[in-house]
Formats: C-alpha cells, sequence, structure tokens
C-alpha cells in the first residue's frame, strides 16, 4: 500500500537551537550572554504550547465533549479534536508571541484509529511534525510495539512485521520523527544510560541575549506494568523525581535555571477543564511533583487523560509547581506562559489555560461561547489522504448491533462493550481443543472505545473494531485455582486509590466492596460460576488476552497460571467473528460485578 510522494514525510522541521544530552556528554558549554543589554532585567514571556495523549487520533472524535455551559453548573456537549483544527490553534497561539515552542509529554501514538494504526502511526508521526511539534517524552504506549518500534519512529527505517508489505517501507525509506523523543529515566541496563536523550535545551533569542530553558522527559515508572515484557526487554525504569533531581547538577552546570519537567503520569481534578482551584485532586504526580527539588518551574503532565491546571506542592512545601495536562486525543491544547529574567534565566511566573480545539464537524450547540475553529489545510491534507488509504477496510461492514455499546465503566465496574469482549474471547477458546476456557476477562483499559450504530440498520464497521481494540493481541487459557481467582480479583484496585477493572464472560459474577481494605474487597462466597460457588482449591481454565498473561496492570497471579494454551487468532478478529455471528447483537444484562456500598 503507497502513499502519495506528495504527502509522504515531506514536512521536514528545522529546531532553531537545540543540543540533546543524556546519551553522551554535550559538546557546548554555557553561551554566554550577548548581544543589546538595553532590555537587560526586563522579564522575557516564552510561550510553550503542550498536547498529550493523542493517540493518533488525526480525525475528529466521532462523539462531544461535555464543556461548561454558559449557566453556572450545566454543560454543553461540543464537538472536539482533529489534527487539522489543533494545528490551526496551535499557529495562532505561536502568532501571539515569536518566542514559542510545542512540546509534547507523550502517548502521542499507539491505541490509534485505523488512519493511523494501519500504517505503524506514520501519519500521527507526519502530521505532528508539519503542526511543529519539536520535543516530547516518551509515553507508556509508545513502547506497545517494543523498544526497536519506537526507536524506528525516531530515526527511521523500514517495519519489519509486514502488515502493510513484507519488510518493506510504507513509501520508500520512512525516515523517523522531526521532533525528540525524551526518556530521562529507560535505562538500557546493559550500558547504563538513557536508551533516548534524557533532556533537551532550547535556546530563545531575545533583545537581552540568549534565555535557555531544559527539558527533561520522563515515563511512569509503572511501565513494566503496562506494556508486553518481552517489548522492555533489559530495560530499567528509574523513579522520576529522583532521575530529575539528579540531572538538575548537570544541568544548572551549563547555566541554566529554567527548568521544565515533561512527564507521562499525571492525576485527576474534579473541577472543569480549566478550573486553576484543581478540586479533589487526586493521582502519583501529587508524590512525583512533591519530591521534585524547587528549582524545577513547570511540570506537563499526561497519562491519566483528563485536562487540568495546578498548583502542586514541591519538596519545598512552601514552593508550588504548575501542573498541567491537556486531557487526550487532541481535544485541547495547554497554553502555558512563563516569564523568565534573561540575566539570571529563572522563571519568574508560570501561568496555563487549557484552550478547547473545536471543530465543525457536527452540530454545534453553543457556537458563541465555543466558536469552531477553521481546519489547517496542510493538515487536512495529509488525514484526508490516510483516511482515503484506510476506507476500503475501514468502512467494510462485519455486523449489527442493537444498541449502543459503551466501553466505560460503571460505578459497579461493568462496561457493556467490556462484556461483549469477554463473551467473544470465551466462545473462541471453549472449545476442549482451543484451551478448553470456563472464564474470560478483558482488562477495561484494553477497550479503548466504543461501538455506536454505523448506520441505520445497525451496522458496524471494521474500523469502530479497531478503535475499540487496536493493540490486535493473542490469548491465552491458562489454569488457575479458585483461591488465585480470587487474588487476581482483589488486584484491580491499588494503593493510590487507582484501579484496573477486569470485564467476564457471561456465567462468571462477584461482589465487592469499594470502603473494605485493601485486598478484602471482593468476598469469596460471592464469586460464582453458572451459578455454582468457585471453589478455593479447585482449579478453572481461565482466557485472557497476552498482555494480561505476562502480568499486565499489575495482574501478577495471571504469570502463575499453568497449562497454559495459546490461541494464536487475536483479540480483534475474535470480537469481528462474534459480532458477525450473533448480529443483531444486544447489549449484555448486567449483574456480573455486583458494588454492595
Amino acid at each position: 500500500m503507497k502513499v502519495p510522494a506528495t504527502f509522504a514525510h515531506c514536512f521536514r522541521l528545522t529546531l532553531v537551537v537545540l543540543w540533546l544530552c543524556g546519551l553522551a556528554a554535550c559538546s557546548a558549554g554555557p553561551s554566554a550572554k550577548t548581544g543589546s543589554k538595553a532590555a537587560a532585567g526586563t522579564p522575557v514571556t516564552i510561550k510553550l504550547i503542550a498536547l498529550n495523549d493523542f493517540h493518533g487520533h488525526l480525525r475528529p472524535l466521532p462523539s462531544t465533549t461535555a464543556l461548561p455551559a454558559a449557566e453556572p453548573g450545566k454543560t454543553v456537549d461540543i464537538p472536539l479534536g482533529g489534527a487539522a483544527y489543533v494545528a490551526t490553534e496551535v499557529r495562532a497561539l505561536k502568532a501571539q508571541n515569536g518566542l514559542n515552542m510545542v512540546v509534547g509529554a507523550g502517548d502521542l501514538i499507539s491505541a490509534s484509529p485505523l488512519e493511523s494504526s494501519l500504517f505503524h502511526d506514520e501519519s500521527t508521526i507526519l502530521a505532528l511534525d508539519a503542526m511543529g511539534l519539536e520535543i516530547s517524552s516518551v509515553g507508556n504506549h509508545e513502547f506497545d510495539r517494543g523498544r526497536d518500534a519506537l526507536l524506528r519512529m525516531q530515526n527511521g527505517g523500514c517495519a519489519p512485521d509486514g502488515s502493510i508489505g513484507k519488510d518493506t517501507c510504507i513509501d520508500g525509506p520512512y525516515r523517523g520523527a522531526s521532533f525528540r523523543y525524551l526518556a530521562a529515566n529507560v535505562v538500557d541496563e546493559a550500558s547504563g544510560k538513557p536508551i533516548l536523550p534524557a533532556y533537551a535545551i532550547r535556546e530563545f533569542a531575545t533583545p537581552a541575549g540568549p534565555v535557555r530553558i531544559a527539558f527533561i522527559g520522563l515515563v511512569l515508572k509503572a511501565l513494566p506494568d503496562m506494556v508486553s515484557h518481552s517489548g522492555i526487554e533489559g530495560l530499567r525504569l528509574d523513579d522520576e523525581a529522583d532521575t530529575v533531581n539528579a540531572l538538575l547538577p548537570e544541568i544548572r552546570a551549563k547555566g541554566i535555571n529554567s527548568i521544565v519537567v515533561l512527564i507521562h503520569e499525571g492525576g485527576k481534578s474534579t473541577g472543569s477543564y480549566n478550573d486553576q482551584e484543581c478540586p479533589g485532586f487526586t493521582g502519583k504526580i501529587i508524590d512525583i511533583v512533591g519530591r521534585l527539588d524547587p528549582a524545577v518551574s513547570l511540570v506537563l503532565s499526561a497519562h491519566t487523560h483528563e485536562a487540568y491546571v495546578c498548583r502542586l506542592a514541591s519538596r519545598d512545601p512552601a514552593h508550588k509547581i504548575l501542573v498541567t495536562s491537556s486531557g487526550s486525543y487532541g481535544r485541547f491544547v495547554t497554553d502555558v506562559d512563563l516569564s523568565i529574567d534573561p540575566v539570571t534565566d529563572q522563571v519568574l511566573t508560570a501561568n496555563a489555560n487549557n484552550i478547547a480545539i473545536v471543530n465543525d464537524s457536527m452540530k454545534n450547540p453553543a457556537p458563541t461561547l465555543y466558536p469552531a475553529l477553521t481546519a489547517d489545510p496542510t493538515i487536512s491534507a495529509i488525514v484526508d489522504e490516510y483516511s482515503k488509504l484506510a476506507a476500503p477496510v475501514d468502512n467494510r461492514i462485519i455486523g449489527r448491533i442493537r444498541t449502543e455499546l459503551s466501553n466505560k465503566a460503571d460505578k459497579a465496574g461493568e462496561s457493556p462493550l467490556g462484556f461483549v469482549i469477554a463473551d467473544a474471547q470465551l466462545e473462541a477458546t471453549h472449545a476442549k481443543a482451543n484451551g478448553g476456557a470456563q472464564i474470560a476477562f478483558m482488562n477495561i483499559g484494553g477497550v479503548r472505545s466504543g461501538l455506536k450504530r454505523h448506520n441505520a440498520k445497525g451496522g458496524v464497521n471494521y474500523g469502530q473494531i479497531y478503535s475499540a481494540q487496536p493493540f490486535g493481541t493473542p490469548l491465552t487459557t491458562m489454569t488457575l485455582t479458585g483461591a488465585q481467582l480470587h487474588d487476581v480479583l482483589e488486584a484491580q484496585w491499588h494503593e493510590d486509590s487507582t484501579s484496573a477493572i477486569l470485564l467476564p464472560s457471561r456465567g462468571f459474577s462477584y461482589t465487592w466492596k469499594a470502603d473494605a481494605p485493601l485486598g478484602s474487597k471482593v468476598d469469596p462466597d460471592s464469586m460464582k460460576l453458572n451459578g455454582k460457588p468457585v471453589k478455593s482449591d479447585a482449579t478453572y481454565r481461565i482466557t485472557v488476552n497476552d498482555f494480561l498473561a505476562d502480568g499486565g496492570d499489575a495482574f501478577k497471579t495471571f504469570k502463575e497460571g499453568t497449562e497454559r494454551r495459546a490461541f494464536k487468532q487475536l483479540d480483534r478478529d475474535v470480537l469481528i467473528t462474534y459480532v458477525a455471528r450473533h448480529s443483531p447483537l444486544a447489549a449484555p444484562a448486567r449483574g456480573r460485578i455486583k458494588r454492595l456500598d
């Protein structure tokens, strides 16, 4: 499959001044302040434009996002997202201040819709290059295809898996991203060095002389729980805050006092996307920021798909650090203004706002409050070309559904589409020849989007299935005891108050209490299979995807499973077969997971 040369990797950006450090010593020493000193001491404003968790969503989202309405306490559903609209807002923000830089905080690719994932996310890299992205931390999803695939996305080369063509590139040699990935805490155990630069230094020319900012990039330390272990074999994940603090003497020795952290870890707020009070804020980012040296002026965070602007205490309780996130899927970008003393290079103030990326893809119920942006023609051309190439695969109808199947989990943890996927995997592996499964579990994090009725007959196309299950993971059936099965269920809840819900197949049910202590939330006597109690000393055949089978999402007990049987058909293909076989498919009955409080 060939991408027209007009749009194939032709948008290459040149960074003004960028030293890349961490893999080797930088040759450039501290640069002396040069130029006119007439404006020395007058603060200089540097604008940073940030995005994160884009996940290859080149096109506008097929659903709306609830934003605050003009009337207090009310919301209005607004169409958001789309790379061409992100690019328009980025261009407008750049026009406000010539001293600017576009940065990212990871998960820019993978878990992507078909127009990106079908092309190994090279289409997204091309679009991000064209809109001016300069640096980004890696995210956990940058490792979905393994370390070698990530390095290929950065450095170029042909994809080896043959999904487009055996050992061939999509359109000649893929040249790699023009922007630079950073990964300070992802260390190759053999060399003892980061696999990508630990930080980057950007110099801005001002009337008072050069102003320089150091950007440190990190991914969450829990990366091994998020991806296949085979893809990160030989890598060590260091503590995020410790890594930053250890780099500061080296950076300061270069005469740089403005420090920005790009980290793929985050939190959640009960407030709106621009509520700067950040009410009810929770998440692992609090502890990380709380251990940072107060020399850090700004943290651009990610991972939770939440949009927020907060100020969190650093290691010095009196010093708060601005912490932001732009949500996910290109629905928002974060506009940051750093006021810097050009003599000391120190940040005086840091302020930020999240800006909604309103598109014109569907009816806008509040055009005055949220006016739509105009699509950037250059990015639109890229998106249109890849969408057209994907269309024959994307639009193929594979079955019908009676009603929308949501991927969202309710208060109890139940998800209609999650149940469907678990049922599909149970049906595929139930026969003795295929594994003899009695129960199947699907992780809620792997159900990336819901299924809607594509047409009046309730049709579901291949692109929808692909968006729901973009990873394409094989299945494994294993034997666990009833006691081990209880351990699996207890592992859904973590010490940091987060959770990773498992969706069970039909016939299996249990109850749980939210206010019960960790390790005791699930009543073992409530666990039933086809109406019969699950016995702690009995054995059961369990099917999960290979990510879970390898201990992903911290489900370590799955690694203890015995009598493993591989089912080589991908989870996505299993779902396609199931939807086609059971069309028109109804939503499964609830009641498999019961919450008692």
